[in-house]
């Protein structure tokens, strides 16, 4: 037990907090107060009209806290409380409160196992319905999930891999961005929302999500290589070499990379020396000197 100074006001408070959870049903946050209030009676050194007035208090928590059904459930005759012996009813009151923290606990586990049931079994529904070409019925689906497991984290961003994988582009573009307006560093969520513009050939739309990834998450190899694929498609030569060679300085292995740097010089440096792979031009062949005859 601790031995530090609690004042009457204290447990008062305790008392009330007590009372006032008990209000609101909170089983766990009423036995922890009441706990706190037997708890400083014991250590305290608080007499006559004080403690007698405590007392008072403490009974009518007590009958608050009998009359919730989890406790009549428990005790039907109710939690008794016997002035003189605090530190037992304390050991009662906080064994109890273990003893309920567990069982919610585990009821809380199974109750989330059951949910995760439910939604595996409707994601398995919802992608047999797309393969039996049934979009309709899919997207309706898959609508009802977003909305009733909004409180599982990641919910959107799956939908939106899911429904980018199965080719539903336009679909998948409304769940990926609410899935990034919740968790903007979701790598999985920029990554199929990049795919979905790219197989949407919403090119411009491409870029900005490649850019706001960057931002996001880092540039990266990846990320370059997909940038310099869009500008290709706009003959952009320039930020094509640019984006690919920034892919192929993070790795020298890249063979497509290496290939649209390539390309990109032949188009960037038309007319002029090609850079080597160091970015020093060749060295030119030395001409030919001119025979001079007086």
């Amino acid at each position: 037990m601790p031995t530090n100074k609690v004042t009457a006001k204290d447990i008062r408070e305790d008392i009330a907090r007590a009372r006032a959870y008990a209000g609101r049903n909170d089983y766990m946050r009423t036995l922890s107060c009441l706990a706190n209030a037997v708890r400083g009676l014991v250590s305290s050194q608080i007499f006559g009209a004080e403690k007698f007035e405590i007392y008072a208090h403490m009974e009518e928590a007590l009958r608050d806290l009998n009359k919730m059904k989890m406790i009549k459930r428990l005790f039907p005759d109710g939690l008794r409380f016997t002035r003189g012996k605090e530190k037992s009813f304390y050991q009662t009151l906080t064994r109890l409160h273990g003893k309920l923290g567990e069982a919610m606990e585990k009821a809380r586990l199974t109750k989330m196992r059951q949910r995760l049931a439910v939604l595996d079994d409707n994601m398995i529904k919802a992608s047999q319905l797309i393969k039996e070409g049934n979009r309709l019925d899919a997207r309706k689906l898959y609508r009802k999930i977003s909305e009733y497991f909004q409180d599982i984290e990641g919910i959107d961003s799956d939908i939106g891999n899911r429904l980018a994988m199965s080719g539903m582009f336009p679909e998948a573009v409304e769940y990926l961005t609410k899935a990034l307006a919740v968790s903007p560093a979701d790598t999985r969520a920029h990554n199929a929302l990049i795919l979905c513009y790219e197989g949407m050939r919403e090119h411009a739309k491409a870029m900005d999500a490649i850019k706001e990834a960057m931002r996001r998450l880092g540039p990266s190899e990846g990320l370059y290589l997909r940038l310099a694929k869009l500008h290709l498609l706009k003959r952009e030569w320039g930020e094509v070499h640019t984006n690919a060679q920034a892919a192929l300085d993070r790795n020298p292995l890249n063979s497509e990379a290496q290939k649209l740097v390539r390309q990109a010089q032949t188009k960037v440096f038309a007319g002029r020396s090609v850079p080597s792979a160091s970015g020093t031009p060749p060295a030119t062949p030395a001409s030919k000197p001119h025979k001079l005859e007086f």
